[in-house]
């Protein structure tokens, strides 16, 4: 504490000098800047170069300074035709297609500010700031000055209906960090999450969104680009934070010119065209691998060897300063270094990135193909506490869910919007065995024995839901769209036809859903905030095919080319008849179409219910709770032989075929990866779409949570007939290291038992 309070006069003192020796500032900041007093936001705004050197020219510096920026919001956010001042300016409307038109400026503009905004909004999710109301707002626009307008109205007004938006080059990371809550999963958004404060107020994200709108403007030769808001945030955090109320009122000017300055020195990261450049980000990639060759040989020699290009997880961090791998506090003492070493156009931040590297060696060295990419782009859950076998680590709800169109035309009844069981055990029972004569035991282990008189009809269609809020939420969700009533027919038939087109190309065992697709397209339809449901959508992991060229969903097969494209024109005429959605239509190109299903083959995850298993499960605890006398064991023995004969016709009838089974999509479960000496569980504890996780034995603090994408009994089959169940029936490839290895060695089953398991699994 003594050595941090001498540090903290150190700062002091130097900064209150009337001439600042930037050499010892720059020292004393690479060793991190102290957050009290607000040492880190003057010292920032002395490193990024909009502080003079001389502290008595600050006053008139700053003054000039801000004045000018206010010059810059009243250029640059105004509307058109509102300040006539010449006669051509009257002739000017929003229809005028002329290229000098101040008018067709301002809608291309509207592309630039959509994008801008879209990013903003979820600014530093894991904090709270910059939802919240700022005490400064810009008096300018909230004055409601003549010509000027609020950057709010400018898009709710304005039909930002954008084709196709360039997308980033950076690669999205998936976050996630679990904390043991009852409460329900964030993977569920609300609309009102980010509602905008009434007229007069801003929140922190509004003025981040001004700034960067202004940078682009002044800047047409970069504009914005994805990923710069990741660099002003944590910059103007520090500013808007400074317990200095006079810096902290003109946080957004001084944010805005030490944002401009550092982009000097990173523009090459966000423009193409510089990526060959000296300071581009190819160049710096190479240097950077160079760097990890010279420090750690071995763990070069296996990126290339595994062909794990720096493109895969380095460009991000080179890019965005490491400010998505990170904690705001952590980042903010990253870049007192980097901003301390920005003379040698922050050099530094490859040998952190190669730290990063070298702390995973033991992981990374042991690890196949697939988990190191996973690992060094961030998709895995680590504990950060012990968790005791059988203990449940979180649980969450989907982002959509559908149940199998198979499955559904063999009158498994469910409830369409959680999944929900609608039958009895003994209806279950007497459909499975196709005997309607079988009269279960017990029938008050049975939750659903009077689930009829619960069961909850669309009025239009006859489609069954399980409690009256699942209805409504299924209604607000996509039902209304997607309902099936006699109202329109054709859009009835071409659904019908979408489903049919799907289950001639996938027979089941059914891995996925078409109905995830129709379902998202209706939320989407439905929604009032598309990009963010879009937000949701992308941070699922994507992409086509794995390094060794095999699909990762067997539906992209050439075999099936036919039959997508098929399917893929339906749904594009879907689309085109009764959705509109503008953001879906490149998900219905022909590549994004196979994108998507990728998408969805890489991260659905199956979810079963059954009345029976329920049923069963209840029994098997009431015989734990009788005494133990001869007469109750009798009749322990007695229901342990009645329900052992009810699985043994229902094999004979209808095989393993026995759930209620659908897939959906969940972000947090997405996350986790495959172990075939897995740690953790799924299981649907409810009854329901709700996922949970459970040990499976002791976890250990900053052991990675992983699962196990194979049923038991589909571990016991032979190492080459398991191989051969990943690549032809699961949506992945098993790269784990014991299926890798397996699938090298010479399997020793014999040609008999080869030919069994072959047949088991047809």
């Amino acid at each position: 504490m003594a050595i941090y309070q001498k540090t903290v006069e150190q700062f002091e003192t130097l900064l209150k000098c009337d001439i600042i020796d930037l050499k010892r500032l720059k020292i004393l900041a690479f060793n991190g800047c102290p957050a009290e007093n607000g040492i880190r936001s003057l010292t920032w705004k002395v490193l990024l170069n909009y502080l003079v050197l001389d502290r008595t020219k600050w006053s008139s510096h700053l003054s000039k300074q801000r004045e000018l920026y206010r010059g810059y919001i009243r250029e640059t956010i105004i509307k058109p035709g509102l300040t006539p001042t010449t006669e051509a300016d009257f002739v000017d409307h929003p229809l005028n297609s002329a290229p000098d038109s101040s008018w067709a400026v301002y809608f291309k503009e509207n592309e630039v500010l959509l994008q801008i905004d879209k990013d903003v909004r979820r600014l530093c999710p894991d904090l709270s700031f910059f939802q919240r109301e700022t005490d400064y707002p810009c008096s300018e626009i909230l004055n409601q000055e003549a010509g000027f307008e609020s950057l709010r109205k400018r898009i709710v007004s304005t039909a930002l209906k954008v084709e196709s938006q360039s997308q980033s080059r950076l690669t999205g990371r998936l976050e996630f960090e679990y904390q043991n809550k009852k409460s329900h999963s964030s993977t569920s958004y609300d609309d009102n999450e980010y509602q905008l404060l009434p007229d007069g107020h801003e929140a922190h994200w509004e003025v981040v969104e001004r700034i960067l709108f202004v940078f682009s403007k002044l800047n047409s030769g970069q504009s914005y680009v994805q990923g710069m808001n990741e660099i002003i945030g944590p910059i103007y955090y520090t500013f808007a934070t400074d317990p200095n109320l006079e810096w902290r009122e003109h946080a957004e000017a001084d944010a805005f010119y030490c944002f401009t300055n550092l982009m000097i020195h990173i523009r090459d990261n966000f423009m193409k065209i510089y990526d060959h450049s000296e300071f581009g980000i190819l160049v710096r990639m190479q240097r950077f691998l160079m760097l990890l060759k010279k420090t750690d040989h071995d763990i070069h020699y296996l990126f290339e060897k595994q062909k794990l290009k720096p493109e895969f997880y380095a460009f991000r961090w080179l890019t965005l300063l490491l400010s998505q791998e990170f904690r705001l506090p952590d980042v903010l003492r990253i870049w007192d270094s980097l901003f301390a070493d920005q003379e040698r156009n922050f050099e530094f931040l490859l040998y952190i990135c190669c730290a990063m590297i070298v702390l995973q060696r033991t992981r990374l060295l042991t690890g196949s193909e697939s988990q190191n990419i996973k690992l060094l782009q961030g998709r895995q859950i680590i504990s950060k506490r012990i968790y005791q076998s059988g203990e449940l680590i979180f649980e969450e709800q989907p982002l959509v869910l559908a149940q199998f169109e198979w499955n559904k035309l063999y009158k498994y009844s469910a409830c369409e919007y959680c999944l929900y069981p609608l039958e009895s055990c003994e209806q279950n029972v007497r459909r499975l065995c196709q005997d309607t004569s079988i009269v279960i035991q017990h029938p008050e282990c049975d939750p659903n024995q009077t689930i009829s008189q619960r069961i909850v009809r669309c009025r239009q269609c006859n489609e069954m839901y399980c409690s009256t809020k699942c209805y409504q939420q299924a209604m607000t969700n996509y039902h209304s769209i997607l309902c099936q009533s006699t109202e329109n027919e054709k859009k009835d038939q071409l659904i019908r036809h979408i489903i049919d087109l799907w289950r001639s190309a996938h027979p089941p065992p059914e891995t996925t859903s078409i109905t995830l697709v129709l379902k998202l397209m209706a939320m989407l339809k439905n929604s009032n905030n598309r990009l963010l449901l879009l937000q949701e959508l992308q941070k699922f992991s994507q992409g086509v095919q794995s390094e060794n060229q095999k699909f990762y969903h067997k539906l992209l097969r050439k075999e099936f080319q036919s039959q997508v494209e098929q399917l893929r024109y339906a749904l594009e005429q879907f689309n085109e008849q009764y959705m509109q959605i503008s953001e879906f239509k490149w998900f219905l190109t022909s590549d994004g179409f196979r994108q998507l299903l990728a998408l969805l083959g890489r991260n659905q995850q199956g979810i079963g219910t059954s009345s029976l298993a329920i049923w069963v499960k209840n029994c098997e605890n009431l015989s734990k709770t009788q005494e133990t006398t001869a007469a109750a064991g009798a009749a322990g023995s007695d229901i342990s032989q009645f329900i052992d004969a009810i699985y043994t016709k229902i094999d004979d009838v209808s095989g393993e075929f026995i759930d209620c089974e659908g897939s959906g999509l969940f972000k947090l479960q997405s996350c986790l990866n495959h172990s075939c000496d897995a740690n953790a569980e799924i299981q649907y504890l409810h009854n329901n779409s709700t996922l949970s996780v459970v040990t499976t034995r002791l976890i250990s603090p900053n052991e990675e949570i992983t699962i196990n994408y194979l049923s038991e009994c589909d571990r016991n089959r032979s190492r080459h007939s398991r191989q051969k169940l990943l690549q032809e029936n699961y949506l992945f490839l098993c790269q784990c290291n014991r299926c890798v290895s397996e699938a090298s060695e010479p399997d020793e089953t014999s040609e008999e038992e080869e030919s069994e398991n072959e047949m088991d699994e047809d």
